[in-house]
């Protein structure tokens, strides 16, 4: 065990067994159960809602997600001696999810379509939760500065320090408690990083990178192999992503209605690293990305993810859609709804914009493999959307 690391031990209530490297990370043995140490690098207030959603879904009794382990001081982070703050989680043994095994991929699925049970019920609790979690942390955080104050602190250096504005400050001072709870109660709701996600835009916004891209592709003179294999196939591949946005727009009404029924907390990378297959048991971490939307969305991207890996086949989507169906409930809408995200050629885009956004002096060959890889699939990208169309517009 690191000095660094021991430091940052000490400060949580927990016996330590033992200790090993995970990846990008400390996993640690205790006889309360495993739990993982990270650096944390991302927004406070975003940690703050994540904590918050746990813990609507542990009063659900939805148990195996990889809650935050507070310190002893109750902070969701502890920084070491050089500052930087890490996160305590638990954790769980078990195997990340096979991608060509049917009943790992089946069992993952009904995992997710039980979390977004929950999820429809934790949406519908968490303004008011994490009202009252922000007026407490205002309280708590008001306490501790009239303490400071009271120890005679300079108050230019109190409001640095909190990083708390001049008008709490003074609350703290007159000790009016009444009307800081009123002011917490009128703002204290204000979520901006839980918006629902708007899917037709995001395909819009990747279009127009896509068009971007052949843009500047198409100005290069001297193309390398992956560039001259770009431009064959682009223009092709951008009427897909037209046609998924007109798809989209001319379904706005029955969307609308296929949003209203799956409504809820969606996890926002569900894939198979963010799983974890145990024994006993199914368990989900990683919600750098959570967000409240249509739960749907969850859906496709980890069926997108095994149909890659799976040379789309027809048959394992619809074992898929299955599972999920029998846990959740799906309609005709929901299907069709499935149907045109399919349409989307997002695995080129997602290459394309890697490429974009990569070093061109020296091009990895698995830009030109990867890319090779999704035109060969294309003719039965396009043979499973036949035969799922066949079944959308007929009968479900």
């Amino acid at each position: 065990m690191s000095e660094k690391l021991s430091e940052v031990f000490e400060q949580y209530d927990i016996d330590i067994i033992g200790t090993r490297k995970g990846r990008g990370s400390t996993i640690i043995d205790t006889p309360a159960g495993m739990r993982i140490l990270e650096p944390f690098r991302g927004s406070m207030i975003r940690l703050e809602q994540e904590y918050v959603l746990k813990q609507l879904f542990k009063e659900s009794g939805c148990i195996n997600l990889d809650f935050i382990i507070t310190n002893r001081d109750g902070q969701l982070f502890t920084c070491d001696k050089y500052r930087q703050p890490y996160v305590m989680k638990k954790h769980f043994e078990g195997t990340e999810c096979d991608m060509r095994n049917p009943k790992d991929i089946c069992s993952v699925v009904r995992a997710l379509a039980k979390f977004h049970l929950k999820g429809k019920w934790v949406a519908s609790e968490f303004e008011p939760k994490w009202r009252a979690f922000t007026i407490d942390k205002e309280e708590r955080r008001v306490e501790e500065i009239r303490k400071v104050i009271e120890d005679g602190e300079e108050m230019e250096r109190i409001a640095y320090l909190y990083e708390i504005s001049r008008s709490a400050l003074q609350k703290a001072i007159d000790r009016d408690e009444r009307e800081m709870q009123e002011k917490q109660s009128k703002c204290g709701c204000e979520i901006s990083d839980l918006q629902v996600t708007d899917v037709c835009r995001r395909f819009e916004r990747h279009n127009a990178q896509i068009r971007k891209i052949g843009r500047f592709i198409s100005k290069v003179k001297r193309r390398n192999t992956f560039e001259k294999l770009f431009l064959k196939v682009y223009g092709a591949f951008y009427e897909q992503g037209l046609e998924c946005v007109r798809m989209l727009n001319e379904s706005a009404s029955f969307i609308e209605d296929v949003l209203q029924k799956h409504y809820g907390v969606c996890h926002g990378s569900f894939n198979q690293h963010n799983v974890i297959i145990g024994e006993n048991d199914i368990a989900i971490i990683h919600f750098e990305r959570f967000s409240r939307g249509n739960q749907l969305n969850d859906l496709y991207q980890f069926s997108r993810k095994v149909m890659e890996k799976n040379n789309y086949n027809y048959d394992l989507l619809c074992d898929i859609l299955s599972a999920y169906d029998k846990v959740v409930g799906l309609g005709k809408e929901d299907y069709e709804y499935l149907y045109i995200l399919f349409t989307y050629p997002e695995k080129f885009w997602k290459i394309a914009n890697s490429y974009y956004n990569s070093s061109k002096v020296f091009l990895s060959p698995k830009y030109i493999e990867k890319l090779e890889t999704v035109i060969y699939q294309e003719n039965e990208k396009k043979e499973m959307l036949d035969r799922m169309k066949g079944i959308v517009f007929g009968s479900v």
